[in-house]
């Protein structure tokens, strides 16, 4: 890309804790890229995409059998209840106006000028226009970056049903502190060595949920 091109700066901060998320990251590079390209019509399409793969992240994060329907909407619902917005109800109330507004605005223009939304004859000409889209996608961009990281900053473990191993690195090196790892030797020259935590999480991940919420739990007790 240009160094000029538009790039949804906001949410690559908020996802770059969490760089396994692959086609995450790839979406945001889609939609990037389609603005690049001044496809005005993919834009839009993809916009609705993005926020789609943040909120069905955001759910398979904390629900144990996430189920999923087709739209946008009822998603959104989903991610408000389990997130608060704030912890100031006349502002929570405006943030999650706010929030919706940007998802039904994205929701109508991309059914009415996306590509994969219908098709158009040879001749047509989408009247949505790339500053338009700049518009919509910062506001997308902004929203999607504003919910990913409340729901970072939220996470527990006892509500937390997709953990990653590098979600915890506190944890981690507290386990590395309490157990000794194990060495694997190849070759002479050759050896493997895994950490405890490393073990406990690829071979028992229900034991190290327990012993995380166990710790957390401990962590919170000498804070008071």
């Amino acid at each position: 890309m240009a160094e000029n091109a538009f790039r949804l700066n906001l949410s690559a901060q908020a996802i770059a804790v969490t760089d396994s998320a692959t086609n995450l990251i790839e979406q945001k590079e889609r939609l990037e890229s389609a603005i690049k390209d001044a496809d005005s019509s993919l834009s839009i399409d993809l916009a609705k995409a993005f926020l789609e793969s943040i909120f069905k992240t955001i759910i398979s994060d904390r629900e144990k059998s996430p189920t999923f329907g087709n739209q946008l909407s009822p998603l959104f619902k989903q991610v408000k209840d389990h997130l608060s917005f704030s912890e100031d109800r006349h502002i929570a109330d405006n943030l999650s106006n706010l929030a919706g507004q940007i998802v039904n605005t994205t929701i109508q223009l991309r059914n009415k000028y996306g590509t994969a939304s219908h098709g158009d004859d040879g001749y047509y000409q989408s009247p949505l226009r790339m500053v338009d889209v700049e518009f919509i996608v910062s506001a997308v961009d902004g929203l999607a970056a504003f919910l990913y990281t409340k729901h970072r900053e939220t996470l527990e473990p006892e509500t937390h049903h997709r953990i990653l191993y590098d979600d915890y690195p506190e944890f981690n090196d507290w386990l590395d502190g309490q157990y000794d790892g194990y060495s694997l030797q190849l070759s002479e020259k050759s050896t493997i060595k895994y950490s405890a935590s490393e073990m406990i999480f690829t071979q028992d991940l229900l034991l190290y949920r327990e012993m995380l919420i166990q710790y957390t739990s401990t962590e919170e007790d000498d804070d008071e």
